[in-house]
């Protein structure tokens, strides 16, 4: 079982190695860097993504699992994946290859008719659809989440929002998720955030004080690209210490694709990155 469906419970399910004893400064100001982010954000140009396309995206994953009962943090792992961007509910909602083997994302338990796009299946289209707004973003966001007693709603959106980063956004959507993340108590910077091989960042992190894990955003020093997350625990428990990884992850490529399984042609001197916008 992987640690991504357990964590909303606040159980700490892996360990490792390296101290990430918390160090951050507080940033709700407009100076911050969330409101530099979503300034950046309305510079980059707007993809054309056609409803019969693909997002494709190459990444590289650590994360806790569980099998004997014990926490074991798996080794870097590269994952691509293929998410349709059809806005009518469908029953095949994605293609993932992990090391080679494929493997097909059915639609989500209880949709019978398929799993239309939305926060469980954004694509660039509903994306597109949402409040730009910062106010009404974040209050669309606190509305529409899935609740977990065991956590912080404020931090269920903040974790939502990491992952709506590590997609291709329209521009004046990627402006206002940094400006509604900005809004959410308990936000701060996290100036020795990394990624899942060790980039370096800016960071941006919350954390669920109840449970005591912690969430953070890295970010390109030069081109604020989004480079990745990371979780770990802030204090000990049965099943780890303070300071353990749990789950962390490094955009490596985004593309734009016309079938799932397709490949993009890396083009010469590309990064691959996914830009803040």
């Amino acid at each position: 079982m992987a640690l991504a469906g357990i964590l909303a419970g606040g159980l700490a399910l892996g360990t490792d190695d390296e101290d990430r004893t918390p160090r951050a400064t507080a940033t709700q100001g407009t100076d911050g860097l969330l409101h530099r982010l979503s300034t950046v954000a309305l510079t980059r140009e707007a993809p054309v993504v056609r409803d019969d396309q693909f997002l494709y995206t190459r990444s590289k994953v650590r994360e806790a699992e569980i099998g004997s009962g014990k926490a074991v943090l798996s080794p870097l792992t590269e994952t691509e994946g293929w998410a349709p961007q059809d806005p009518r509910p469908l029953k095949k909602i994605g293609l993932t290859r992990v090391n080679g083997k494929d493997e097909v994302s059915n639609a989500r338990l209880g949709d019978d008719n398929g799993t239309p796009a939305g926060l469980s299946r954004p694509t660039y289209r509903w994306l597109a659809s949402l409040p730009t707004d910062p106010d009404e973003l974040l209050a669309y966001l606190r509305a529409h989440v899935r609740k977990d007693a065991e956590q912080e709603t404020d931090q269920i959106v903040f974790e939502q929002i990491g992952v709506l980063l590590g997609g291709v956004l329209p521009p004046r959507t990627a402006a206002a998720l940094y400006r509604a993340a900005a809004d959410i108590p308990g936000v701060e910077e996290a100036p020795d955030a990394k990624d899942a091989i060790g980039r370096t960042g800016l960071g941006i992190a919350r954390e669920d004080t109840a449970h005591g894990n912690r969430t953070e955003w890295v970010f390109d020093k030069d081109d604020y690209s989004f480079l990745g997350s990371r979780v770990y625990r802030t204090k000990g428990a049965p099943y780890a210490k303070a300071g353990a990884l749990l789950h962390s992850t490094a955009e490596i490529d985004h593309a734009i694709v016309d079938k799932a399984g397709q490949v993009p042609v890396k083009v010469p001197g590309s990064t691959g990155k996914q830009q803040a916008g």
